[in-house]
């Protein structure tokens, strides 16, 4: 889903190179870099007089020609200007980030809250963040703004979704487009731009309070016919199992979310009610949650191997509360992966994701910026 009303004229087919350019140089000239691009130099400037205008780069200087002529102008990057936001309406938390041109994570803000919160007051909370962040309302280099939102592709188009409001509050803020998308495929593009090469099929499972799933080929997000494409969380493990709130029964979701494995513990008579307790009964080493462990793991190999048939992927990715937690349900997933895939399909790395909680926020703002190998200030790489 995209909301129009963006303050920026559609970027110039070959800004990606300048800003290449630009982001491997110290201030270069115009001419130099018309020599690196092999453009030409009136390719370059009309590329560069909008960038200069929105306040993406600046003048950082002139190079003396002793008296002849004007000085040349030396421009480079303002890795300072935010170019773009990505806020994360996950399950259980509120989470933005703003970027500069190059993807650098210029500031980050987080806060939780319980997951039956209204969408009234998550709404509330991305405002109140907004201010602590000291985001002004006036920034010419801001080229648009992510939303990612929790639930399943029909459920983001709906005319009447609760994070409408939302997406008018900001554009009439920030003058801004605004685009909505799964925040799962947003950690997705996040994780798989943060690995060191893009030119591959990854899949990604992100175990929170709730699972989703998200493939990205070649650094573009699949978005599949309808926008189902790798929602993994919504695959039956168990038959008949538990409720899933997607109205279905069994789901992924019902065995390896956080929620669902505090449930499973609070079953077997251990008084668990939060990810702290859970990740300090682990560290505990007695093996009291060995029972809900395994059965995430089953549930969560089962899901692979059918995934893994239908995607063929080249790297899984595996984040959430119980993989931050060590080891020990990776390993059990390996194993059970390995044995299940049989010996006539092809091993595929599987591994944990790169990046922290932030990766929603980050997928959200990355598609309004150009994201680029490390310049060592950023965080998705």
């Amino acid at each position: 889903m995209s909301t129009t009303g963006s303050n920026h004229d559609p970027a110039h087919p070959r800004e990606a190179e300048v800003i290449e350019a630009l982001r491997t140089s110290r201030p270069i000239t115009r001419a130099a870099i018309a020599e690196a691009t092999g453009l030409s130099r009136t390719t370059v400037s009309a590329v560069i007089a909008p960038l200069l205008e929105e306040g993406t780069v600046v003048v950082a200087g002139h190079e003396d020609h002793s008296g002849r002529g004007r000085p040349t102008e030396r421009i480079e990057i303002d890795l300072d200007a935010i170019s773009a936001l990505g806020i994360d309406l996950a399950h259980g938390a509120v989470r933005i980030a703003a970027l500069n041109i190059v993807g650098d994570a210029l500031t980050t803000g987080s806060r939780e809250h319980p997951e039956d919160l209204g969408w009234e007051e998550r709404l509330g909370i991305v405002r109140e963040l907004l201010e602590e962040l000291a985001l002004p309302a006036a920034m010419p280099s801001l080229r648009g703004v992510g939303l990612g939102v929790p639930g399943p592709a029909a459920f983001l188009h709906r005319a009447d979704a609760p994070w409408q409001r939302l997406v008018d509050d900001l554009q009439g803020r920030f003058g801004a487009e605004v685009r909505v998308d799964n925040t799962t495929r947003y950690a997705a593009f996040a994780e798989h731009l943060a690995a060191p090469r893009r030119d591959r099929i990854t899949l990604h499972v992100r175990c929170y309070q709730g699972v989703g799933g998200a493939v990205v080929r070649e650094a573009r997000i699949d978005r599949g016919a309808a926008g189902l494409a790798g929602e993994i969380g919504h695959l039956q493990v168990e038959f008949p199992g538990a409720p899933c709130r997607c109205g279905r029964r069994g789901c992924l979701e019902t065995v390896a979310s956080t929620p669902s494995v505090l449930a499973a513990c609070r079953a077997l008579g251990l008084g668990l009610h939060t990810v702290e307790q859970l990740h300090q009964e682990l560290a505990s080493g007695r093996g009291r949650v060995d029972p809900v462990l395994t059965r995430a793991a089953e549930g969560l190999a089962h899901a692979l191997v059918l995934a893994v048939t239908m995607v063929d992927p080249e790297e899984i990715l595996l984040s959430g509360d119980l993989f931050d937690a060590g080891d020990a349900l990776l390993d059990r997933v390996r194993g059970l992966v390995a044995r299940e895939a049989g010996a006539r399909f092809p091993a595929v790395r599987l591994g944990p994701g790169r990046l922290s909680s932030d990766a929603g926020a980050l997928g959200a703002a990355l598609p309004f910026t150009h994201p680029r190998p490390s310049t060592g200030r950023t965080v998705i790489a």
